[in-house]
C-alpha cells in the first residue's frame, strides 16, 4: 500500500486539480444524507477532545460507524460520490466520512473510488492524499503527504513520514500548502508542538 520513496503510488489519481462543475446534481437524496451525516459528527467534534463526555466519545464513534456503513453503500453502487452525483459540499462531506472511518478495508476501496473520481475530475486530488496517508497513519505505515498528526506526550506531532526530502514537491503536486506552513497551522490550532 505505501508507494516506494521514489514513485507515488501507482493508484494515484493523477494530480491535475480539475474539478468540474456541474449545474445541478443528480442524487438530491444522497447528497442531503452526506451533508446531514457530516454535521451530525462535526457538531460533536466540535467540542474540544478533552472536554466531551464518555458518552459524546461513544456518540461520535457510533456515528463515524454509521456514516462509514452509508458511504460503503454508495460506493458498491455508485462509485466515489463526486460532484456531478451530490455538488461539491456533499462529496467534500464523503470525502471526511471517508477520511474519519477506522475501517483500513473500507479505506482502501474509498481511496480507489476516489482516485477514479479525482481522475475524472470529480473531486479534489488534495482528499485523495489525505485518505491516503489517513490510511497510512491507520494501517502503521509513514504517510507520504504529511497530513496526518498524533497526540505525543510533548503536544501535537507529525505522524512519520517516508521520503521526507520531496514532501513539499508532492504536496504542491496535490494542491497542498507547505508542510511548514501546514505545521504552523497545527500548532496554532492545537497550542501545542507539532513536529
Amino acid at each position: 500500500m505505501s508507494p516506494s520513496p521514489t514513485t507515488k503510488d501507482a493508484s494515484a489519481p493523477s494530480a491535475e486539480p480539475s474539478l468540474n462543475a456541474t449545474p445541478s446534481p443528480t442524487r438530491i437524496d444522497i447528497a442531503s444524507d452526506l451533508l446531514r451525516r457530516e454535521n451530525l459528527a462535526e457538531t460533536i467534534r466540535s467540542l474540544p477532545f478533552g472536554e466531551r463526555t464518555d458518552e459524546q466519545h461513544a456518540e461520535l464513534s457510533n456515528t463515524d460507524r454509521a456514516n462509514t456503513e452509508m458511504l460503503r453503500r454508495v460506493l458498491s453502487v455508485h462509485g466515489w460520490p463526486g460532484v456531478p452525483l451530490v455538488g461539491a459540499d456533499a462529496a467534500r462531506a464523503a470525502w471526511l466520512i471517508a477520511l474519519r472511518s477506522d475501517d483500513a478495508e473500507f479505506q482502501t476501496d474509498a481511496l480507489a473510488a476516489l482516485a477514479e473520481a479525482v481522475t475524472a475530475g470529480e473531486a479534489e486530488p488534495a482528499w485523495w492524499a489525505h485518505l491516503y496517508d489517513r490510511s497510512c497513519a491507520l494501517t502503521g505505515v509513514k504517510q507520504w503527504f504529511g497530513t496526518q498528526f498524533r497526540n505525543s506526550a510533548d503536544g501535537v506531532e507529525v505522524y512519520p513520514v517516508d521520503d521526507p526530502e520531496n514532501l513539499d514537491a508532492r504536496r504542491a503536486q496535490y494542491g497542498l500548502e507547505p508542510h511548514e506552513k501546514k505545521v504552523a497551522a497545527v500548532r496554532q490550532r492545537h497550542g501545542g508542538r507539532a513536529a
